[in-house]
């Protein structure tokens, strides 16, 4: 069975890195709590803190859909 990942990306408007975090359902709900969409995000170069796009990824749906 495929487990359900949430992955956060962002791109930072002060020096450009990008970030793309995988998490588990429970280590986002641990750290966001039930925000779905756009979450805060600090960078680890500068430390800016701007906005990240949420996207849940279920790959058992995603094989279902493709077939």
């Amino acid at each position: 069975m495929a487990k359900e990942r949430y992955q956060i990306k962002s791109e930072c408007p002060e020096c450009g890195c990008g970030l793309i975090c995988n998490m588990t359902p429970d280590e986002y709900r641990e750290k966001y709590g039930d925000i779905k969409d756009k979450v805060t995000v600090n960078c680890n170069k500068c430390g800016t803190g701007h906005d990240g796009c949420v996207t849940e990824e279920n790959p058992e749906v995603q094989n279902r859909k493709e077939s």
